[in-house]
């Protein structure tokens, strides 16, 4: 049976955006508190609808490394009788994800003619493996915001085009829903009979709308954008039957099902200000989380002799603001300094922490540097962006309640009824973004 879960496990291919909603779609956007750029292929991400001003085809290609620094989690309940059969175990857990390399490529061109209509894409991606998928445990700590959401490919296109002061575009982010089913009958040792089983397994895209406006005048550049909801599913059914000796078997039919990816529906808002030697920018984003699920894998009973899983950990969730604020300094004609900040509050309350279920996120400041470098190659503008991006996660004291996750109390006969992640932790640490990015127009 842990052969079959391991085989539905692998299939969940699925992939939307991430990477640019926690950090910024581009090294320039990083170092001005993740918001569009005044002039870059990269704003297809946050605002297409600025790439209708455009006149020329842009390029943009980014590098990410992404270095969590959580606070340890030592000396707690890693395995009780509610995860594992009647055993129970204390230790750390390590709740920090290896080093995470992304890339990102953004391209804008005139279709007929400068002047005409824009084709926008981009395309984020891992630059160490395809993608990654896990459920995570479903009562083990982990910051669900940062283990594997980031390491997918995602894909945005759109098309832009200015009337005058005001430019529109209309496009989607993209990615894909999985679904399949499986046949096994398995067999112990004590029959030479083998195990038999088939599979099948399909994959189908899910779009989410990209709407967006904006008017520029002579010192204000201002937009707005309308990012639809995502949800990247996976479910499988599988069927069969044990046979388990001596003429006895036992069958099974569920469905597995995991929400491993999410992108909540996000309206943004900003304004860019043309100072004499620089430029302001301000932004602020509203995330809709209500109908958000931690990945956990979830077994749902339809038939046979196994047991569902129990949903114990009951999520409270909160829709959320980000405010953002971003600024360019020209040191001259071929330098610019850049700074940004965002405050990002959590969209899961943290005192949810102290009851079933480890799903961690906390609020965060974070502050970004960067400098830009300009120069040609063959009489075309290039642009060279190094940034630091450092994201300050609230600390918090977490202390579980009692009991174990579905209510069994401690009654001092044998292994202690506790929930995992007891007596407690403290949440919270650091995360350090470096992102080099290259761009040019023609």
């Amino acid at each position: 049976m842990k052969f079959l879960l391991a085989i539905l496990l692998s299939l969940s291919f699925t992939a939307h955006a991430s990477l640019p909603e926690l950090f910024g779609p581009s090294s320039g956007s990083i170092a001005i508190g993740n918001q569009p750029q005044k002039d870059s292929a990269a704003n297809n991400y946050h605002a297409p609808s600025l790439l209708g001003y455009s006149q020329t085809t842009q390029f943009s290609f980014d590098f990410f490394y992404i270095d969590t620094a959580f606070k340890d989690i030592n000396n707690v309940t890693t395995k009780n009788e509610n995860t594992t059969v009647n055993s129970f175990e204390t230790g750390d857990i390590d709740v920090n994800t290896k080093l995470s390399t992304m890339f990102a490529v953004h391209v804008s061109t005139p279709l007929f003619s400068p002047a005409g209509p824009k084709f926008n894409f981009s395309l984020f991606a891992p630059a160490d493996r395809m993608m990654e998928a896990d459920t995570g445990d479903p009562y083990t700590p982990r910051y669900v915001m940062y283990a594997s959401r980031l390491a997918r490919p995602t894909m945005v296109f759109s098309f832009a085009q200015s009337f005058n002061e005001w430019s529109y575009s209309l496009g989607a982010h993209t990615g894909f829903q999985t679904t399949g089913e499986t046949y096994f009958v398995t067999r112990d040792q004590s029959t030479a009979n083998a195990s038999v089983g088939k599979m099948t397994f399909n994959a189908k895209p899910s779009i989410g709308a990209v709407v967006s406006v904006a008017k520029q005048t002579a010192n204000h550049t201002s937009y707005f954008t309308f990012q639809q909801e995502m949800k990247s599913k996976f479910t499988n059914r599988a069927t069969g039957e044990t046979d388990i000796g001596a003429g006895g078997a036992f069958s099974f039919d569920f469905d597995i099902v995991s929400l491993l990816y999410y992108d909540p529906m996000t309206i943004r808002l900003g304004d860019q200000v043309k100072l004499e030697n620089g430029n302001l920018m301000f932004s602020l984003e509203f995330q809709q989380w209500e109908n958000f699920e931690a990945s956990t894998m979830k077994i749902k009973k339809r038939g046979g002799t196994l047991n569902s899983s129990n949903d114990q950990e009951k999520l409270k969730l909160r829709n959320i603001f980000i405010p953002k604020i971003g600024y360019e300094q020209n040191i001259n004609e071929r330098w610019i300094g850049k700074m940004g900040y965002f405050y990002r509050q959590s969209p899961l309350d943290t005192n949810n922490l102290k009851n079933a279920g480890n799903t961690i996120d906390v609020d965060k400041h974070v502050a970004s540097l960067g400098v830009a470098h300009l120069f040609k190659i063959y009489e075309k503008p290039v642009t060279l962006d190094l940034a630091y991006q450092a994201h300050f996660l609230k600390s918090k004291k977490i202390t579980k309640t009692p009991d174990r996750e579905d209510g069994t109390p401690d009654d001092g006969s044998g292994n202690p009824e506790v929930k995992i992640g007891s007596p407690g932790y403290t949440v919270g640490g650091m995360i350090h973004v470096l992102s080099i990015g290259l761009s040019w127009m023609y």
